[in-house]
Order: C-alpha cells, then sequence, then structure tokens
C-alpha cells in the first residue's frame, strides 16, 4: 500500500529480538490457572521482576529477574 514501508533490517549483535514487543517493554507469558485466562505480565519499573495480576480474579503473580534465571517466555501460575 502506498505510504507503508516494510522494515527488512536485522538487529545488532546483543539485541534480543524475542524478548521485545514492538513497544519495547520486556514481557512474560502467565496462563493463569486460577480462572483459565492467559495475560501478559510487564517488567515492573526497576527491572526486578515481572509483576502483574490475573484479570478476573486479580490474583497476584511477581517472577523475579537475576543472574542463573530461565529463558522460558510463558508460565503457568497455579
Amino acid at each position: 500500500m502506498v505510504g507503508e514501508n516494510l522494515d527488512l533490517s536485522s538487529l545488532g549483535p546483543g539485541e534480543e529480538r524475542h524478548r521485545r514487543n514492538p513497544g519495547g517493554r520486556r514481557f512474560v507469558g502467565i496462563q493463569f490457572a486460577c480462572c483459565g485466562i492467559y495475560s501478559r505480565v510487564y517488567v515492573n519499573r526497576d527491572e526486578t521482576a515481572y509483576e502483574g495480576y490475573c484479570p478476573r480474579c486479580s490474583k497476584p503473580v511477581r517472577l523475579r529477574i537475576g543472574p542463573g534465571g530461565t529463558d522460558s517466555r510463558f508460565f503457568t501460575v497455579y
């Protein structure tokens, strides 16, 4: 379409495409078993943890960020 661009550039060394969404905020996918709902949970301002709540019952979830962690991007919370 006229006025639209296709960016085929690649990321430089050290840049992580799979950990950032187009808006730039890091997130992990959470399946909340309590209500059977999937949601994204975003990194907090201090970048020390991913924090969020179940969108239906407001059950809190906090996944700390630290050395020796995991590369997993999807989790189930019971």
